[in-house]
């Protein structure tokens, strides 16, 4: 898909910045700006702004920075062309069809996709309430899912025949590319096809606008061992297509997202959600049969304050669940942990105890250090002292990592007291592994610089970097008042940037030479993301000016300061000697550095 500058920019207008974010973040004034928790790393100090005015972001944490466009690449984990669409789509603007074939081809895809997913849903939800659909019925009766929640996720069967499927879809039209595009068919050795489920209780899987994306299956019964000795899979999931990435959905968050509550709970498994959510739990999503992702973090902490991880009790559970774990605190979530007691899984739990001690289980969920500890205490045996001084290492390899004093030192004395190691101990171990303050002053330093330029001790190089800069902040401040291109124009042109700024300067110069004027904001979306960070932090930290005229004018003067220093080496360097030189070449070149001292000078 191609779009012209102006279509990028009618669909930037429409999505102001501050009402975007808004729904990601809990964003408060402070006089110009607005500030909150950055939503792309962990912190407990706001340090992400917003300027509604320049309508754009910067998170002064972790620097990244820019306008509507990249705000929603970082946070939906998409490219610029996605962005746009998913911003086209909020701002109700159409977009033209794709100029390829190919693109127009791939859409027109996706949409029979779609229509046969939703066809598909309700053949095996007629199947279920079939005759031959006993057995599963019986099989969710069993499990007490009633009927209202049968109908409300759309659950169905698949017959144990080889194409049922596939013949019903087959006398309505779709086509060839599309049904075998979709995932629910699987080629046999014959150059035909068969069902992908089989024999399976069949849960559909939603996006968040109510679309049938994907389903999941699950055999009653034993599975079945073939005469290979392969045995199927408990639960079999749709395949990734052109409209299911299973790392980039969650089951049921169509539901959740709407419950009211500020907290969303991430179990494993269909009927653990489905459970939870009959028994009156609908802030409950499953992460579809795979590790969690960090794309689905991300989609967690939109919709929530507070994640908390419901996997299994067993092994595998728990190794779940301390992943999980990481990647949320990483992103920036305030996560916790929930244990089902005596090894039950939340569905066995909720149905045998009701929504009340469910509930209690909730309140008494455990934070992510509180976990972690526990989660050590039960695999080391603190009775011997290796046990315990492996314990005491480990504990606090996990402290160091809580960023908040108070919560360190309340966890110390906890630990302290429920294990016997004195306060003095821990304490000790914890500041060993902690870096001293000057140490952390140095990276903060080091991380200021530009990230395409490398910090190098010699002149030369330093040169280059304030060159480098004072250009962008020229750029910038084109961009922040156009009036000031005018007081300039005869003294500049593309050719005056270095090859660093050149292709980002040509952009503003050819809107500016046509009248077309630009805003920051425009500007952003035609560069890329990490140039994005840095110019949003230029504009943010030093675009600030009383007077614009006399900042340009200012920015200028240092710009052939630099450059007129530079030429001055180089014809030193020519006059050192070390080069063959006419003798009409050396007269040339030495009263060129004189009116260049006298240039300097003047300066």
């Amino acid at each position: 898909m191609r779009l012209s500058d102006e279509q990028i920019e009618e669909i930037r207008i429409n999505n102001d910045i501050v009402d975007v974010i808004g729904e990601y973040v809990r964003l408060e004034r402070k006089g110009q700006y607005l500030f909150g928790l950055c939503p792309f790393h962990k912190e407990k100090t706001p340090s992400f702004s917003v300027t509604p005015s320049r309508q754009m972001f910067r998170c002064f944490g972790c620097g990244k920075g820019g306008n509507v466009f990249h705000f929603i690449m970082n946070a939906e984990n998409l490219d610029f062309i996605e962005a746009v669409r998913l911003l086209a789509d909020r701002a109700r603007i159409q977009l033209p069809e794709g100029d390829s074939e190919e693109e127009k081809r791939t859409q027109k895809l996706k949409q029979e996709i779609l229509k046969i997913n939703v066809e598909t849903a309700r053949f095996f939800h007629k199947q279920l309430n079939s005759p031959k659909g006993e057995i599963a019925l019986k099989y969710l009766n069993n499990r007490k899912i009633s009927e209202n929640t049968i109908r409300k996720f759309g659950i169905g069967y698949s017959l144990d025949d080889w194409d049922l499927l596939h013949k019903h879809l087959s006398t309505l039209g779709f086509s060839y590319e599309a049904l075998k595009e979709s995932g629910l068919l699987i080629p046999n050795k014959n150059g035909g096809y068969f069902d992908r489920f089989r024999g399976r209780v069949i849960f559909p899987i939603f996006d968040l606008r109510g679309n049938v994306i994907g389903f999941g299956g699950r055999i009653i019964g034993d599975a079945k061992t073939d005469n290979m000795g392969y045995k199927e899979p408990k639960y079999m999931n749709s395949p990734e297509t052109l409209v299911y990435n299973k790392g980039r959905n969650l089951y049921a968050l169509n539901y959740a997202k709407n419950s009211g509550d500020n907290t969303l709970i991430i179990v494993e498994g269909y009927m653990d959600v489905i459970s939870l959510h009959q028994n009156g739990i609908i802030n409950t999503v499953a992460s579809l049969g795979t590790a969690l992702t960090e794309s689905q973090g991300r989609i967690l902490k939109k919709y929530a304050e507070e994640i908390i991880i419901c996997y299994d009790a067993d092994m595998a559970g728990q190794s779940a669940a301390m992943r999980g774990l990481d990647l949320l605190n990483d992103i920036g979530c305030n996560v916790k942990v929930l244990t089902v007691p005596d090894g039950k899984d939340p569905d066995e739990f909720i149905k045998k105890n009701g929504q009340a001690a469910f509930r209690k289980l909730i309140e008494g969920s455990l934070s992510l250090i509180e976990y972690k500890i526990k989660y050590l205490k039960n695999q080391i045996d603190v009775e011997t002292t290796d046990g315990k001084l492996k314990f005491l290492n480990k504990t606090a390899d996990v402290l160091t990592k809580v960023d908040n004093r108070l919560e360190r030192e309340i966890n110390i004395k906890k630990l302290s007291k429920d294990y016997g190691i004195s306060e003095e101990s821990l304490y000790a171990e914890v500041m060993k592994r902690t870096k001293p303050k000057g140490e952390i002053k140095k990276s903060i330093i080091d991380m200021k610089g530009f990230k395409d330029n490398k910090s190098v001790n010699n002149s030369e190089n330093r040169d280059l970097d304030k060159l480098i800069h004072l250009e962008r902040m020229l750029i910038m401040l084109f961009s922040i008042d156009n009036s000031v291109y005018k007081l300039i124009k005869d003294r500049i042109n593309r050719d005056y940037f270095i090859d660093e700024n050149r292709q980002i300067a040509s952009i503003v110069l050819d809107k500016l030479e046509n009248n077309k004027g630009i805003v920051a904001a425009e500007l952003f979306s035609v560069i890329g993301t990490e140039a994005a960070n840095e110019y949003s932090r230029i504009i943010q930290d030093e675009c600030n000016f009383e007077d614009n005229k006399k900042a340009v004018l200012d920015i200028l003067k240092k710009i052939e300061i630099i450059k007129l220093e530079k030429r001055r080496k180089e014809i030193l360097e020519l006059l050192s000697g070390k080069n063959d030189l006419i003798e009409g070449d050396v007269e040339q070149l030495k009263e060129e550095l004189k009116l260049l001292l006298q240039k300097q000078k003047s300066l």
